[in-house]
């Protein structure tokens, strides 16, 4: 039986949690109703705090409301964020926060009286981007990292403390030729679910696959951009190569040092505070893992002006993260993007003050189109697509892995002083991205690209 417990929200640290707007308003009201309309066809089940129910009995989709009014108000005043937001709230809960998220959110993002914030929701405004993620107005270059603290990643991730998708060791593979002469890999779901355990060894062969396409061996002219918490660029070294890597994060960058220190590679890797676009000289391969994570399509835009600039010919640059297969609707997007954050107005860990005031901010927006990713590398000079590899259903088994863990950590977070509400935020948060990767609103590629 699921049950939802009374939950208490601090309002000075999440004011965006404060008391929607529209509490038994019109609007509320209607999407109350469509909701319960559509129930039976979502294949959901309403459960409610008087023991009354819509939708039927063994629908594979639950949710339990412990507020529906504040519920109900969420969804017509925030959309698909209002979920995130009841959801930190404590307002209702699910079995299965995953395949929830994956029924509800493309309801709302269709539903007429629910608010579709569209691009106001991933704080596009002022950020000086084209919609094709060129800059407009200033040459600061986009972020490439996430701003996760290292505390956090640890509490859901495996040793190598990897936040991107993981290759397992089984799974068929298929090569076909794409219409446009490109080679496109496509890697099978494991053929049985992979536990906590295989994660570790899965982040390795990952990481091992980007080398192996970007040519990296003895010698090799390398550059990261950028490192993660380190493990592509220790594997790198590992194989001989000439490494060099940056971050913009001071704590990263303290964090790494001392990584890098330990396994003895400190003399094989030049680490730097710094961005890509600070790098010079001639390289012969470049590597970028989740560029998009912060800054949606112009983060691979800034690597692949990168890579244009630095690669020696021959060269190789390959980009590893998630693609949306056409152009998303904004609303989905919000469910489906991998860089949400809440702004928590009274700090804490991993917490920023800003304008969003105690907002979702999806700071990466909908991924870029596939599509729009080939517009950067044609707009490249010297630059050619060669194929990708398409591992979506790892990928997807790793953010189910990721949750498992973060659940059952839970009270190492509270030691960490991550409250109830941030918990909450980055169990809806992982949940959003597996069910974007299982959905097929999103897909995970590692790219290859020569110069």
């Amino acid at each position: 039986m699921v049950r939802l417990e009374p939950q208490t929200v601090d309002l000075d640290r999440w004011p965006g949690l404060a008391e929607p707007e529209g509490i038994g308003g019109q609007a509320a009201v209607e999407v109350a109703r469509a909701l319960r309309r559509s129930a039976r066809e979502l294949g959901l089940r309403i459960d409610y705090p008087d023991s009354s129910a819509a939708g039927d009995y063994d629908a594979p989709v639950r949710i339990v409301l412990g507020d529906p009014e504040r519920f109900w108000a969420r969804l017509a005043s925030s959309g698909v964020l209002g979920l995130g937001e009841s959801f930190m709230a404590g307002e209702w809960t699910t079995p299965d926060l995953g395949s929830a998220i994956g029924t509800l959110g493309p309801w709302i993002s269709t539903n007429a009286d629910c608010a579709h914030p569209g691009e106001r929701a991933f704080g596009r405004e002022g950020r000086g981007t084209t919609g094709t993620g060129r800059r407009r107005g200033g040459p600061a270059p986009a972020a490439l990292e996430d701003s996760v603290p290292g505390a956090l990643t640890s509490l859901y991730t495996d040793e190598t403390m990897s936040t991107s998708g993981a290759v397992f060791a089984s799974g068929a593979r298929t090569r076909v030729r794409a219409g446009d002469g490109t080679d496109v890999v496509h890697l099978e779901a494991p053929s049985t679910p992979p536990g906590r355990g295989d994660l570790g060894d899965a982040q390795r062969r990952a990481a091992d696959t980007l080398l192996a396409l970007a040519g990296v061996g003895e010698g090799s002219r390398t550059l990261v951009a950028t490192p993660g918490w380190g493990e592509l660029p220790m594997r790198a070294a590992e194989r001989g190569a000439h490494v060099r890597t940056m971050t913009a994060s001071t704590e990263r960058l303290s964090t790494l040092g001392s990584r890098f220190s330990a396994a003895g590679l400190d003399d094989e890797i030049a680490l730097f505070l710094g961005t890509p676009a600070d790098s010079g000289g001639v390289v012969d391969a470049m590597l970028a893992v989740e560029p998009g994570v912060t800054s949606g399509l112009a983060g691979y835009a800034e690597v692949v002006q990168v890579a244009d600039r630095l690669l020696a010919p021959g060269g190789r640059l390959v980009m590893a993260g998630v693609v949306a297969p056409e152009r998303p609707g904004p609303a989905v997007g919000e469910a489906a993007g991998g860089g949400a954050r809440h702004e928590a107005g009274g700090g804490g860990p991993g917490a920023r003050v800003g304008p969003g005031g105690g907002r979702w901010v999806w700071e990466g927006g909908p991924a870029g189109s596939w599509s729009d990713l080939v517009a950067e590398v044609d707009r490249a000079s010297r630059l050619r697509l060669r194929g990708r590899v398409e591992s979506t259903a790892h990928h997807a088994e790793t953010v189910r892995l990721w949750s498992e863990t973060f659940a059952l950590r839970g009270r190492d977070a509270a030691a960490l002083g991550f409250d109830a509400v941030y918990r909450r935020m980055w169990a809806f948060h992982l949940a959003a991205v597996e069910a974007g990767l299982r959905r097929g609103w999103v897909e995970s590629v590692q790219v290859l690209v020569t110069a």
